[in-house]
């Protein structure tokens, strides 16, 4: 089942005390591009996070958010980071100097940040312990997320097939006619040169011929037509298997945009061009689609 990139998910799980709460937002990207958003303290568990999420996602870019609620069954006790304090404080001092009327470093100051005070048993709480709460947690938000990818998968899928079904019948308008294109352009050379050549030395005729069959067949668009259908068919298989299929659908879909624009230049007939004129239109449609696939 194809998923789409777009999506949302939340879990939550309680532990000691504490709601731990993990949200995950999922948008269109290249490749997978996971950015947490962790409080400080909690940065040792970003390798984790993004491993558990490379396991479960391909593509997309991620946004996860996690918080808690609540109050840990122990009060922690509120320290000062004096490493952190004493280089706000530098910079603080520095800034004071340069303005126009310097005014001396205060308390409310160094209030303001809020990562100079931090609860003690906080910061020294097992990560393992917080890790088993997260990862929980993860999994429930990644399970919501693959959902919701998948159900945008699947009403893209039903439209990509009703896109695809149409190009379709638009190839078979075209291979009713490709087997006539060679003939009506060395009918029209042949015409054109006989009205060039009528007041002029007579040629060799087996030469005319010749000429004109070698121009015309490079009006032929019966190659060109076969590997775009062959290309259709690529498509419907990929769109069947399992597994992220985007990156190869929109490779399939350059081809296909290439093979179509050599048709259109080649043929030089109005109903072939009509036919590629739509198709070419379904194909933009299809790749805005496939853009936003796994």
């Amino acid at each position: 089942m194809i998923k789409s990139m777009t999506g949302y998910g939340r879990g939550e799980v309680e532990m000691g005390g504490l709601k731990w709460v993990v949200e995950l937002k999922s948008v269109n990207h290249r490749f997978l591009e996971i950015s947490p958003n962790l409080p400080r303290h909690l940065w040792a568990l970003e390798d984790r996070i993004r491993r558990q999420i490379k396991n479960r996602l391909a593509r997309g870019r991620v946004d996860m958010q996690l918080s808690w609620e609540g109050q840990a069954e122990k009060s922690p006790k509120l320290t000062l980071d004096p490493a952190m304090t004493a280089e706000v404080r530098g910079l603080l001092t520095d800034l004071a100097g340069i303005l126009p009327e310097p005014e001396p470093v205060r308390l409310d100051h160094l209030l303001q940040f809020a990562d100079l005070i931090v609860a003690r048993e906080r910061q020294a709480q097992d990560v393992e312990e917080i890790w088993e709460a997260v990862s929980q947690a993860l999994a429930q938000a990644l399970d919501f997320l693959e959902d919701m990818r998948g159900n945008e998968g699947a009403a893209l899928a039903e439209e990509i097939q009703g896109h695809l079904a149409r190009v379709g019948l638009e190839l078979q308008r075209i291979r009713s006619q490709a087997d006539l294109v060679p003939g009506l352009w060395q009918e029209r050379l042949r015409v054109r040169l006989e009205e060039l050549l009528a007041e002029s030395t007579p040629v060799d005729e087996g030469r005319l011929a010749q000429e004109v069959a070698l121009l015309a067949e490079r009006r032929d668009i019966r190659e060109e037509l076969t590997r775009l259908e062959s290309h259709l068919a690529q498509f419907r298989e990929a769109l069947a298997r399992p597994g992220p299929v985007g990156r190869n659908l929109e490779f399939l879909l350059q081809e296909m945009f290439r093979e179509t624009n050599t048709i259109g230049v080649k043929a030089g007939d109005l109903d072939i061009a009509q036919a590629v004129v739509t198709i070419k239109g379904l194909l933009e449609r299809l790749r805005e689609q496939v853009q936003n696939l796994e």
